[in-house]
């Protein structure tokens, strides 16, 4: 059947709505990248003992860039939760390593097969061995190491260097089976070792307290994400993101519908412990990758992120869009699922 002739005036009336609609649906946009969501909007936040929200996980990650143990409750330590990114592995026959390192240390971009490790934390007194397990590999037993009497190693993380004790011939021989690599082995950072600084990091270290320390994560102690801000990058991108993709030891929901609450608490307390924000987390390629498998995945969640979530207060974060926060702790105690997170 062909479609009706319109007259001059029912096209200029058709003309009309259509503009309006494509101008309201425009601003709806314009307004929705420039909302709330925005790291750096102003905005109101919440005041000094308001309940924010509930811890709802608290993950552990044993070694540095490998799967995650989730815990019911953590002790706190200046350096992190304890047992959190305190073991890496270190490519000790690198070509160029950090200038008086014994060797590069490894992560899921340099080495995607590293997500099939599975650890776990067998507690033996005050100590606690590691077990690493992969599908066709086995396990192998790591005996938290005694550090009286072994050498002491510099190893560097992206900007900052400590030290750590070698894990033992076992442990290498085990990841050097797994990576194909021979010179792979297995790194300690014990309690009476020196930590990172984050003062020393050239380009974040004024954002650190005196004295701040950190494991072997990447930046920060500590990273707090919350399950609003998941289920929202998650609907902006068209599919379920693994939480693990962003790899926080904290994760809280909300009281709030909201996403991104965390962008409004620099201080707040959980449990028997203060925390304080260092900087908000900017993302980098490793959230593309699938946390089991280490598999690309494609550009998301940074393309996205990208377009409402890059912070424009401070020119360091560049191109790396913004989620979850950064923090440390005041004090030692000890954290637990279910606890509040109440505003200071």
């Amino acid at each position: 059947m062909p479609l009706p002739e319109l007259s001059s005036k029912e096209i200029a009336v058709a003309a009309t709505v259509a503009g309006a609609v494509a101008v309201g649906a425009i601003g709806y946009w314009a307004l929705r990248r420039s909302s709330s969501t925005t790291p750096s909007a102003k905005k109101a936040g919440p005041k000094p003992n308001d309940v924010v929200g509930d811890v709802s996980s608290i993950v552990l990650y044993p070694v540095k860039s490998i799967r995650g143990i989730e815990v019911s409750s953590a002790r706190c330590l200046k350096r992190g939760f304890k047992y959190d990114r305190r073991f890496i592995i270190v490519d000790t026959a690198a070509a160029n390593p950090p200038e008086g390192t014994v060797g590069d240390f490894l992560n899921l971009l340099k080495m995607p097969k590293l997500a099939h490790i599975q650890p776990r934390l067998l507690e033996n007194g005050d100590k606690v061995t590691l077990v690493l397990e992969a599908d066709r590999h086995g396990s192998v037993h790591v005996p938290e190491p005694d550090t009286a009497g072994r050498e002491r190693v510099k190893l560097h993380v992206y900007r900052t260097t400590g030290e750590a004790v070698d894990c033992g011939d076992e442990a290498a021989a085990w990841l050097a089976a797994f990576t194909g690599s021979p010179g792979v082995r297995l790194f300690y950072m014990a309690e009476d070792v020196r930590s990172r600084l984050i003062a020393e990091d050239p380009k974040w270290g004024d954002r650190g307290r005196p004295g701040q320390e950190t494991s072997f994560a990447n930046f920060a102690p500590y990273m707090l994400c919350t399950e609003q801000s998941r289920v929202d990058i998650s609907s902006r991108v068209g599919r379920d993101l693994e939480m693990s993709r962003f790899r926080p030891n904290i994760i809280v929901t909300s009281a709030s519908p909201a996403a991104y609450q965390e962008d409004d608490w620099p201080e707040f307390r959980i449990g028997d412990v203060n925390f304080y924000v260092l900087k908000k987390c900017g993302r980098c390629p490793m959230t593309q990758l699938d946390p089991t498998t280490g598999e690309k995945t494609g550009p998301e969640p940074i393309k996205t992120l990208r377009e409402f979530r890059l912070e424009t207060s401070d020119a360091r974060y560049a191109n790396s869009p913004i989620f979850g926060s950064q923090i440390g702790a005041e004090q030692e105690g000890v954290i637990s699922v279910g606890d509040s997170v109440i505003i200071r």
